[in-house]
């Protein structure tokens, strides 16, 4: 038992190391990029497509009359913004061919994004005593997928991210053991048109923190290599708060494989 109380303590004590080390090296990151000079491109235009359900026999409206121009205007400046929060200072290329690029001057490319409408089923399940109840419901759908390029001196892999905006919904349900009867409400909020240009400032926000946080977890990396450290954990920085914490997982952009 003393032996294995051993292995455990020597595991965590270098767990612990490590993880003070990774926040070590994010420090770092986060005062040497301060200034630093981002190129960022956005396409003039998306792939905006609508899919026909064919299990409900329909296909969403909520794409009607979208723009998609505005949209992309919006995410951007959103993604502007927010990336001055963490201290970085954006600027429109004149030509991407042309931009000088290293470890202080990135040049960030949205290199493809599609936007798909389409009809989505939503369960919404409800419990009794004995008894399992579920209801199925066609909800609007907004599917947005976008894919990043990014250079510092070298091209890293393409990075992707796909998030969905969806009919609000909001169910309650009283069951009466009683009469064995079921009060079941619900309620659907549906998309309209402000609600897809108000998901742009908040894709813009969240595009501009994975980005960071992605060039921030290959700094720590590269760090750990050059010191054979092998373990990492992805971390994420917090420009408000000044703050560093863990990420869950899927909270980033996810490399492709070419």
């Amino acid at each position: 038992m003393k032996k294995y109380s051993f292995v455990i303590g020597s595991l965590l004590a270098l767990l612990l190391s490590s993880c003070q080390t990774e926040r070590k090296f994010a420090k770092a990151f986060v005062e040497k990029q301060a200034n630093t000079q981002v190129a960022v491109y956005f396409p003039e235009q998306a792939e905006v497509k609508v899919e026909y359900n064919t299990q409900y026999g329909q296909k969403t409206e909520v794409l009607n009359g979208f723009n998609q121009d505005l949209f992309l205007d919006v995410m951007y400046n959103s993604y502007a913004e927010e990336m001055e929060h963490y201290g970085l200072d954006v600027y429109v290329p004149k030509d991407i061919n042309q931009v000088p690029v290293d470890s202080t001057h990135w040049l960030v490319m949205l290199s493809r994004m599609e936007i798909s409408g389409r009809i989505t089923e939503y369960e919404d399940y409800f419990f009794s005593d004995t008894d399992e109840y579920s209801y199925k419901y066609p909800l609007n759908t907004v599917n947005v997928a976008s894919w990043f390029e990014i250079n510092d001196g070298e091209w890293k892999p393409v990075l992707f991210c796909e998030h969905n905006l969806m009919d609000g919904f909001d169910s309650e349900a009283d069951y009466s053991m009683w009469t064995n009867t079921i009060d079941y409400n619900y309620t659907i909020d549906t998309l309209q048109l402000e609600d897809i240009y108000n998901y742009a400032v908040y894709l813009g926000k969240l595009y501009a923190g994975y980005t960071y946080d992605y060039m921030m977890n290959s700094y720590v990396g590269e760090e750990l290599k050059k010191r054979d450290y092998a373990y990492q954990i992805m971390l994420r920085y917090d420009p408000y708060k000044k703050q560093l914490r863990y990420a869950e997982e899927d909270d980033g952009f996810v490399p492709v494989n070419n």
